[in-house]
């Protein structure tokens, strides 16, 4: 009898420790996956918005070239961003195996690879609307790496 109630405690206790191990296990698995996530998505914005900023500048640069005018206030304000994204985008072409897929890693390399600017040798808004055909295509590949990079990610949490 005694036995009995030893080996029924024996066996609860056994299995309220071995579910709760396998509990704590499946809840750190998800919470370190959703950060990982989380650092992705933050790595993603942070390119896109920096090739979105590379875009504009170059697109303004265009229009200036054309004619229009902006304040010098303005011009100073977009080259800053302009300046700042071109940095983001070093950057994050050095360190990028750290969150982004392989696919981001090449379209970065490939961006980093382009030719560089020739001011002596064409007219400059030959040259900005070269370098906004890089960041355009760039962007728009970085886009569809982060929409399927993502997704993925995503659904690794509902394994």
């Amino acid at each position: 009898m005694m036995a009995d109630s030893f080996v029924g405690i024996l066996t609860g206790l056994l299995t309220g420790i071995s579910a709760s191990y396998f509990t704590i296990q499946f809840t750190l698995k998800k919470f370190f996956a959703e950060r990982w996530w989380d650092r992705k998505e933050k790595a993603y914005s942070e390119i896109i918005d920096s090739l979105f900023d590379l875009l504009h500048y170059c697109e303004i640069e265009e229009q200036v070239e054309d004619g229009q005018h902006y304040s010098k206030e303005r011009l100073e304000f977009l080259g800053e961003r302009f300046s700042d994204a071109l940095w983001k985008i070093k950057r994050a072409t050095a360190i990028c195996a750290l969150n982004v897929s392989d696919d981001a890693q090449r379209i970065l390399m490939e961006l980093s690879k382009r030719p560089d600017l020739k001011w002596s040798e064409e007219p400059p808004w030959e040259l900005w609307e070269r370098e906004a055909k890089y960041y355009r295509d760039a962007l728009m590949q970085m886009i569809e790496a982060a929409k399927n990079d993502l997704r993925a990610s995503s659904l690794k949490f509902l394994v």
